[in-house]
């Protein structure tokens, strides 16, 4: 569990005149958001459908609010931590280092914290923020109803800030439909549910910002942004369409009231890594990247300002064994041109270890294709360490730098 360095959405402009004039919180069956179908897909079990209600949000939410506000739940966490050897600081200011009077050094404290989560699964699952569980020794879930449940952490990814925990032994709990960020706007609204500073269940409404930004939370950053009043304890979070479906997890604050939510079309392909493995299995080639300024592309003879150089290959990896070479550079990936660095690690990144994927390159003034069978993407330590020739089932998603590829 990390402090809250990243807090949540939770909209904060009301509906104008624009909104429209009635909405139903219902999908056709097999409707690509059917909350049966997305989660049936992901591993996690049939859903129940959702009952069909009109409402005009120009006059209120509340009816949209009646029936997603019971599958938005409170997490709090705890984790054991050891304090610093304050026995020569005085007591009285003890508290100033976070640390109980008391004597000696050594002392074990119990650090608390809150978030917020959606059920997604009548079985109990639920998807929240990795930094709200991270490092947690005990998650308690509340319902709506006020009951307190014990979750246990199934699994986590860091680089996405995306977890997914459990609670056992309950039925027919409420569900959250997982919708699309395909389709979504900018301008469209959006309607937040969280727990900021405690207070339960608090409804906020805006509108989507803007799509794919990076704000370098990590190496796979393409959050939705909203125009959101952004409070401790939000994260974690549904933000909902106003169909009731998720589009996005609440999560980043940048700046004055400017929030960012993991957009849910990228939570999707994760789900069902996180349930059978605790962690995400993402393609990797085993390179450092490099975007091509103006200078540089003239001297490599690259045309225009599409591709991204390959600053290193690293040995022992899909790369070297494809024969990539530093000053390679990659002009197209299956097909579509490269623009740009962080789309190439996005890009291999959301490819399953295993697969094969084709790379136009350019060298030594010769386009060339090169076919590279992908690795599995080690943690951020063997990365840091240069140890990824073997890395580990189940090891911890790694959030390495936007240029480790």
């Amino acid at each position: 569990m990390q402090p809250t360095t990243w807090l949540t959405l939770a909209a904060g402009a009301t509906l104008g005149a624009g909104a429209l004039l009635t909405s139903q919180l219902w999908l056709p069956a097999g409707h690509a958001s059917d909350p049966a179908v997305a989660v049936a897909d992901a591993g996690l079990g049939p859903q129940a459908p959702l009952t069909p209600l009109t409402y005009d949000p120009r006059v209120s939410l509340a009816p949209l609010v009646d029936r997603l506000g019971p599958a938005v739940v409170n997490l709090t966490v705890s984790q054991k931590v050891t304090g610093p050897d304050l026995s020569g600081v005085p007591a009285p200011f003890r508290e100033f280092f976070g640390v109980p009077g008391g004597p000696g050094g050594g002392q074990e404290r119990v650090r608390r914290g809150q978030g917020s989560g959606f059920i997604i699964s009548e079985d109990g699952y639920i998807l929240t923020n990795n930094h709200v569980v991270d490092g947690a020794d005990a998650v308690t879930v509340t319902l709506s109803d006020e009951r307190e449940l014990t979750a246990r952490v199934v699994g986590t990814d860091a680089s996405t800030d995306v977890a997914l925990v459990k609670v056992d032994d309950v039925d027919d709990l409420p569900v959250a439909a997982l919708g699309t960020t395909e389709g979504l706007r900018v301008g469209d609204w959006v309607v937040a549910i969280g727990n900021p500073f405690g207070l339960d269940h608090t409804v906020t409404s805006g509108i989507v910002s803007g799509k794919g930004r990076v704000i370098g939370a990590g190496p796979y950053d393409q959050f939705l942004q909203t125009d959101a009043s952004i409070n401790p304890g939000n994260s974690g979070g549904p933000l909902f369409n106003l169909s009731g479906e998720v589009v996005g997890i609440n999560t980043a604050i940048v700046g004055q009231g400017i929030g960012f939510a993991v957009p849910i079309d990228l939570v999707r392909g994760m789900l069902d890594d996180l349930k059978q493995e605790g962690r995400v299995s993402r393609g990797w080639v085993g390179v450092g990247l490099r975007d091509l300024e103006p200078e540089l592309a003239e001297q490599l003879g690259v045309d225009g300002e599409e591709g991204v150089l390959l600053s290193q290959v690293w040995p022992d990896t899909p790369a070297a064994a494809a024969g990539l070479e530093a000053g390679d550079v990659i002009l197209e990936l299956d097909g579509a041109p490269v623009e740009e660095s962080g789309a190439v690690v996005r890009a291999i990144g959301s490819r399953r270890p295993g697969e094969t994927v084709k790379m136009r390159i350019l060298r030594d003034g010769r386009a060339r294709t090169v076919k590279v069978e992908l690795g599995r993407r080690p943690g951020e330590d063997d990365l840091a360490r240069g140890t990824w020739s073997a890395p580990e089932s189940g090891e911890e998603a790694d959030r390495a730098a936007l240029d480790a590829l």
